[in-house]
């Protein structure tokens, strides 16, 4: 499954992220986190993650995504296996490549990109995505994200005007199955809506019961 969502981050906060992390002592060469034949095809950089401020960024986007009720249905995050800002500037890309299964010995199942300024803001720099045969290019709005399989081939074009920045990241979901976090999200979404429409509270929590049971059963 394919998600973006908007306004997981306000634009001012996309502001202030940036503005705490514009030094440049605070970027380092992106390849350092490159594993294998990533490292021949990554051209970016990387905000130095032990940096204080970095840190604080990076919690920020953390407790945004945690506090969001769409990517939590979407994700069922146990945890974060690692988070990491980026930019690429003009002439820098990513080329095609599938992320590590484990980072930090953590295992990545769903992978994200959290959009840190506006498409207006440079050319080129779209994230492509393979799904299923079809690749999605993908140029989010400002403090929306994506989230995506890990298995996925994917890759970042070229920038070829501006800078582009992002917040990435990988989850390791408690459903580890793909197939079953997609009927746990319809399921919520399917909540959400009778919740909307004042369904008999009866109704509601018949449907609550069957999405805790398949919790209980597919969880880890």
């Amino acid at each position: 499954m394919l998600l973006q969502i908007d306004q997981i981050l306000t634009p001012e906060e996309c502001d202030a992220i940036l503005e705490a992390v514009s030094p440049e002592a605070l970027w380092r060469d992106g390849k350092e986190t490159a594993k294998g034949e990533a490292r021949a095809v990554k051209e970016n950089r990387q905000a130095d993650p032990g940096a204080p401020a970095v840190r604080g960024a990076l919690s920020k986007v953390e407790a945004a995504l945690l506090a969001h009720p769409v990517f939590q249905a979407a994700a069922q995050p146990a945890s974060f296996a690692r988070i990491a800002l980026n930019r690429y500037s003009e002439g820098m890309s990513y080329g095609d490549h599938v992320d590590a299964p484990y980072i930090n010995g953590q295992r990545t199942d769903l992978s994200f990109t959290v959009f840190l300024n506006g498409s207006e803001d440079y050319e080129g720099g779209d994230l492509v995505i393979d799904n299923a045969g079809h690749e999605d290019a993908i140029r989010g709005a400002k403090g929306s994200v994506v989230l995506y399989p890990s298995r996925s081939l994917h890759r970042v074009e070229p920038v070829t005007a501006g800078a582009r920045f992002a917040c990435i990241g990988w989850v390791k979901s408690r459903i580890r199955s793909a197939e079953d976090r997609a009927l746990l999200f319809e399921l919520e979404a399917a909540l959400a809506d009778l919740k909307q429409a004042r369904a008999p509270l009866s109704v509601y929590n018949r449907l609550m019961n069957i999405r805790n049971n398949l919790l209980r059963r597919f969880g880890e």
